[in-house]
């Protein structure tokens, strides 16, 4: 450059440039892990909030159905259901939702299907618009398959409690999935039932398979985790988390 001119020759910026990029190269996939590691932390940490809240639901009968059980409807509804004591579900303030879950929990639950329960139950939509939580999505498993193709291997029963709210219920068994909403929100699924035991299994591609939203039971995820996987699978493919 001539004395006094101000600025950077072509390459000079170039050379720059070149720096900038190596040093995105070498931290975003750093920054990217990181992130993974994060969402995943929560995810398994949420599953254990839930297993807390089954457990106060069902010993202080929070729905009030006179019957010690546990909700296995879906996720949002250890949120958005009512007792009993007030029939329906008219009046947040003389009837409020038993919020046993934080509200971002029950946002994240994958499940978009309507459970009723003899109206005691809130929609959802009157409290929050469904969305991941820390990039990953819940549901509530549909079977056991520890206990093979029998009645009680399935979690949503009717225990004939004192209001008629249907297959939502199950007075010793529950199962809970976490899923990442994408490969780059997490690689890992986490499951939960009654025994407060978190497991955890590497994906090996896209986990969810629905562009809804929320993604739905069936079609939300794979199959691979609509289920709590038999004793040889839990062996194989999922590890306990400590």
């Amino acid at each position: 450059m001539r004395k006094g001119k101000k600025g950077f020759t072509l390459i000079e910026l170039m050379i720059v440039i070149a720096i900038i990029a190596i040093i995105a190269a070498i931290a975003i996939p750093g920054l990217l892990s990181s992130q993974r590691a994060s969402n995943e932390r929560n995810a398994s940490t949420s599953l254990k909030t839930l297993a807390s809240a089954e457990a106060d639901f069902r010993s202080n009968d929070r729905d009030w159905n006179h019957v010690n059980d546990f909700w296995t409807a879906n996720i949002a509804g250890l949120y958005t259901m009512t007792s009993t004591a007030v029939p329906g579900n008219t009046n947040i303030t003389t009837d409020p939702p038993i919020k046993l879950i934080e509200l971002s929990v029950a946002s994240a639950d994958g499940d978009n299907t309507v459970y009723a329960a003899n109206n005691e139950n809130y929609l959802l939509t009157t409290f929050a618009v469904p969305s991941a939580k820390a990039g990953y999505w819940y549901q509530a498993l549909i079977l056991d398959n520890t206990l093979g193709s029998t009645v009680e291997a399935t979690y949503k029963l009717d225990t004939n409690g004192s209001s008629p709210m249907g297959t939502v219920h199950n007075t010793s068994k529950f199962g809970f999935c976490s899923y990442p909403d994408s490969q780059s929100s997490g690689k890992y699924v986490f499951i939960v039932n009654e025994n407060n035991t978190i497991f955890r299994s590497a994906t090996t591609g896209a986990v969810k398979s629905s562009t809804s939203n929320p993604p739905g039971i069936l079609t939300g995820a794979s199959v691979l985790y609509n289920n709590w996987p038999d004793v040889a699978c839990l062996k194989s493919a999922w590890s306990k988390l400590d």
